[in-house]
């Protein structure tokens, strides 16, 4: 058995200046969608007991299947063993309605869709029912949810944004508000530390955050490439994943730059015969495939035909190789310091 690339280190952990420890603190997660199982699972491995909420027996069903699956690929890809990963399970709770989940919560961890009226419904139900020191962090990929909580909320109300699939990918964008304090923004950012997660703490909100505003770039540019007649779709995947993904690894953005000469890179960027992709909010490439249900893997095809396999048996492909990705790049992966 190989080891894990991480390690817990709960000692010392405190959440809104209360000790937050396995065995004693409890974290409710709100949804069993894409993200919820597994954002459980990080804690439940790690000790804590888990209460996974839905509001539908059948997607609460399907959370806990996929919960399961993920640990059984754990052991599969030799990240864990068997008496672990049933260990884990054992820690999660499944419920129907949020009630019973955060009423013990010292931790909530809000996944439910992104939808504003959804966040509001349950942030007002967080401020009525549960503990006057139970935090919140919403997993928002987009929107202001500071905008939608109460006051009484607001003060332990931040953001905490994982990355799909939540259980392999360390990053978790923070952005913390007033009238929350930075003394929260720290305990959870070493809270998400000790989870073998890699936080980053933005400044000041922006809708989008980080990564999904860089991606936004990126799918500007390749849908403008593709739809010129500039390269196929396959090919342009071949390109990023055999130069700009394994560079990325190292380097990331920034730190790229100073390889390529910050005097090159300016002169690039001044360069008047590269034009910029126009911004283009319903591409083609895009809106054909929707408007013929084409939707991705979910529909069986999307950029791509899947052949008819499954959405659970490419998920567990897709997370199969992130694995053998994850554990090479061992701790660069939750310390990925500049070289």
């Amino acid at each position: 058995m190989t080891a894990p690339f991480h390690k817990f280190r709960p000692s010392g952990l405190t959440l809104n200046a209360r000790e937050f420890a396995p065995g004693s603190a409890r974290v409710a997660v709100l949804g069993a969608g894409v993200m919820g199982p597994g954002i459980a699972l990080v804690f439940a491995e790690h000790g804590f007991q888990i209460d996974l909420c839905e509001v539908r027996q059948p997607a609460l069903d399907a959370g806990m299947t996929s919960l399961a699956d993920a640990l059984d690929l754990k052991v599969q890809a030799q990240v864990c063993d068997a008496a672990a990963a049933r260990a884990t399970l054992a820690r999660v709770t499944p419920r129907i309605g949020i009630a019973d989940g955060i009423a013990h919560a010292d931790l909530i961890v809000e996944a439910v869709p992104e939808d504003r009226n959804i966040k509001r419904a349950v942030y007002t139900q967080v401020a009525d029912a549960a503990p006057s020191h139970a935090v919140v962090w919403s997993n928002t990929s987009t929107l202001d949810v500071f905008s939608l909580a109460p006051p009484a909320l607001a003060h332990r109300l931040l953001v905490a944004h994982w990355f799909a699939p939540p259980h392999i990918l360390p990053l978790v964008e923070v952005v913390c508000q007033e009238p929350a304090s930075d003394s929260l923004c720290d305990e959870s950012v070493s809270l998400l530390r000790a989870l073998g997660k890699a936080p980053v703490v933005l400044e000041k909100f922006v809708p989008g955050f980080v990564i999904n505003r860089l991606l936004r770039a990126l799918g500007r540019e390749s849908f403008d490439m593709i739809e010129s007649g500039v390269i196929s779709i396959a090919d342009l995947d071949v390109a990023v994943r055999t130069s700009l993904a394994p560079r990325m690894q190292i380097l990331g953005v920034m730190q790229r730059y100073d390889y390529t000469g910050l005097h090159l890179s300016l002169r690039n960027l001044a360069d008047p015969d590269i034009v910029d992709a126009p911004v283009n909010r319903s591409p083609a490439l895009l809106q054909d495939r929707v408007d013929r249900g084409a939707l991705g893997v979910a529909s069986g095809s999307g950029f791509y035909d899947y052949g008819g396999r499954s959405a659970l048996e490419l998920q567990r492909e897709r997370d199969l190789r992130l694995w053998q990705v994850m554990r090479a790049l061992a701790e660069h992966a939750t310390d990925p310091k500049p070289i």
